[in-house]
C-alpha cells in the first residue's frame, strides 16, 4: 500500500476517531522500498553511533564535557533506531508487545534529542561567554548527572498520560492530543536551540575580533640596563681585594629575566586579553554547523503534525498536509546518521583520538600475535 492510499484511508477515517483522537499506529503500512531505506539507515546509523561512543569512552583526550554531550546524543540516536526497528516488527509481524512499546515511546525520543541539543548549545554558550566560571565549575560528572536528570524528567513527563492512567497502551493507538502537546514542546525547544546558536555565533564573532586585536603585532622598544646583582665584580689583588663572581652560574640572570618577561609592560597585548580556549571555540563552531540543520528541520516536522491535529480536530479537508507527512516522518530518521557523521568529520579532536585508538589497537593485536 502506497502513501496516497494511506492518506485516503486516514482522511476518510478521521471522522470516526475525531471524538477521542486516537489513531492506530499501523494506519500507514510500510512498503518494501521504505523498509529497505530504513534498514540501510538502521545498519549504518548503528555502526556510526557506536563508533562515536566507543572512541569517546576509550580516549582520555576526549574526557571533556563538550564530548559527553555527543555520547548522550549518540545513545538517544540509537534509541531512535531501536524505535524504528520496533515499528517494523509491530507492523510487519503484527506483534502486540512491539506495538505497545512503540505507542509508549512515540515522539519521546525526538523530544529527548532536542533537550540534549538545547543543553549542549547552553554548554557551548557558557564556555564562550563565561569561560572562567565554566572552567572551574563544569565537570564531566556534573554533565553526566545533568544529562541523566534531563533524560529522566523528559521521559517521565512525556509518558505521564500512560503511567498516570489517563491513557492505555493496550489498544495500540496514538492519541493526537497527547502528541500535540509533545510537538508544541518540541517546537519551543527548537526555537531555544536556534536562539542559543545565534547567541553563540555573536559571541564567537566578538571573541575572534578581540583575539585578532590583542594578538596583532605591535612595535616594541627594548631598554637594556645592567643589574649589579648579575655583574661579575673584579678588584685589584694588589689592594687586598678579592675576585668575586656573584652568581656566576647564571641562575640569577635567568630568574631576573623571567621576572621581567612576566611584566605586562613589556607585552602589552597580554593586558585584558580574552581568556578563551581555541578548542572551546572550535567545538562551539563545529556544534553549530552540526546542529543547526537538525534544529531547522524541527519546524517543518512539528508544524506539519500540528496542522494534521487541527485538520482532524476541526474536520477540515487538508490533502497536502496529509500527503507530505509520511515523507517528513521517514526523513526524520536520517538525523541518527547525520549528527554523528558530521561530528566525526568536523571534530579534529575526535579524528586524532580515532587515529590514536586505532594505533593502540593495532599495537595490541601485534603484541598478542
Amino acid at each position: 500500500m502506497d502513501n496516497s492510499s494511506t492518506v485516503d484511508i486516514f482522511i476518510n477515517s478521521s471522522s470516526i476517531f475525531q471524538t477521542n483522537l486516537d489513531i492506530p499506529m499501523n494506519i500507514r503500512p510500510l512498503s518494501l522500498n521504505i523498509q529497505k531505506i530504513r534498514m540501510a539507515i538502521i545498519v549504518f546509523g548503528t555502526l556510526i553511533n557506536f563508533l562515536v561512543i566507543v572512541v569517546i569512552c576509550n580516549s582520555r583526550q576526549l574526557f571533556y564535557p563538550r564530548h559527553m554531550y555527543w555520547v548522550a546524543i549518540s545513545l538517544i540516536n540509537q534509541k531512535c533506531i531501536i524505535q524504528a526497528i520496533i515499528e517494523i516488527v509491530a507492523i510487519m509481524g503484527d506483534d502486540k508487545v512491539s506495538c505497545q512499546i512503540f505507542v509508549l515511546n512515540a515522539g519521546v525520543n525526538y523530544t529527548i534529542v532536542l533537550v540534549f541539543l538545547a543543553l549542549a548549545a547552553l554548554d557551548r554558550y557558557l564556555a564562550i561567554a563565561r569561560y572562567d566560571w565554566y572552567k572551574k565549575k563544569v565537570t564531566n560528572r556534573g554533565t553526566i548527572c545533568l544529562l541523566s536528570i534531563a533524560f529522566a524528567v523528559t521521559y517521565l513527563a512525556a509518558t505521564s498520560p500512560f503511567w498516570t492512567g489517563f491513557k492505555n497502551i493496550k489498544n495500540c493507538t496514538i492519541n493526537m492530543t497527547h502528541m500535540h502537546v509533545i510537538l508544541i514542546h518540541d517546537l519551543i525547544l527548537g526555537i531555544i536551540c536556534i536562539t542559543l546558536h545565534v547567541m553563540i555565533f555573536i559571541r564567537l564573532r566578538a571573541a575572534i575580533r578581540k583575539q585578532s586585536l590583542h594578538f596583532r603585532p605591535t612595535s616594541m622598544a627594548f631598554q637594556f640596563r645592567q643589574n649589579p646583582s648579575n655583574a661579575v665584580k673584579i678588584h685589584d689583588a694588589e689592594n687586598g681585594e678579592q675576585l668575586q663572581k656573584g652568581n656566576a652560574t647564571g641562575d640569577s640572570i635567568t630568574n631576573q629575566l623571567d621576572c621581567e618577561l612576566n611584566d605586562i609592560d613589556c607585552f602589552s597585548w597580554f593586558f585584558n586579553r580574552p581568556k578563551l580556549d581555541r578548542l572551546e571555540i572550535r567545538a562551539a563552531f563545529s556544534m553549530s554547523i552540526n546542529m543547526l540543520p537538525f534544529c531547522f528541520c524541527t519546524f517543518p516536522v512539528t508544524l506539519n503534525a500540528i496542522a494534521i491535529y487541527w485538520c482532524v480536530r476541526l474536520q477540515i479537508y487538508c490533502p497536502t498536509v496529509f500527503h507530505i507527512n509520511p515523507y517528513l516522518t521517514d526523513l526524520f530518521l536520517i538525523h541518527t546518521v547525520y549528527n554523528p557523521l558530521m561530528y566525526m568529520l568536523t571534530s579534529k579532536e575526535f579524528q586524532r583520538a580515532l587515529i590514536h585508538l586505532k594505533d593502540k589497537m593495532s599495537f595490541k593485536i601485534i603484541c598478542y600475535k
